[in-house]
């Protein structure tokens, strides 16, 4: 095994760790603050892409009627250009699922901007299926 890929695997196995720590509590309300999706998106960039993942150009933290997330594309045709825009709503049944929903909608936009990709539920978003495992966390549509 590479030095590099020991770093990777250790690193996986330390958030994990964190990951099941900050989760215990599973009936504790948790409530979304810019903060903790900042941190969250460093993190899982790191362990799920490589580090090949920009931010979202913009975050709202609202309600959405149907969902608790989303990753939404704005398209400039004046201008040719398109930004991503994540919306989170204010608060989640736990922690547990703040963090699958962040890690949901970073998968679509790995999907629409490394990728190239429609970002639907296809093939290409539930490859990340056994990654999101290795963390603790569950890919779900």
């Amino acid at each position: 095994m590479s030095t590099k890929r020991k770093i990777e695997d250790d690193y996986i196995i330390k958030v994990k760790k964190s990951i099941l720590k900050e989760t215990k509590d599973t009936e504790k309300k948790y409530v979304t603050t810019y903060k903790e999706i900042k941190k969250y998106f460093k993190i899982f960039n790191k362990s799920l892409f490589k580090e090949k993942l920009n931010t979202f150009n913009d975050v709202k933290i609202k309600r959405i009627i149907q969902g608790s997330g989303q990753c939404v594309e704005y398209l400039s045709y004046r201008k040719g250009t398109s930004f991503f825009v994540l919306e989170m709503i204010p608060k989640y049944k736990n922690k547990l699922e703040f963090l699958n929903t962040l890690a949901h909608e970073m998968v679509h936009l790995w999907q629409q901007t490394v990728m190239k990709d429609t970002g639907n539920h296809n093939r290409l978003f539930f490859s990340f299926k056994s990654k999101f495992k290795k963390l603790n966390l569950h890919l779900s549509y």
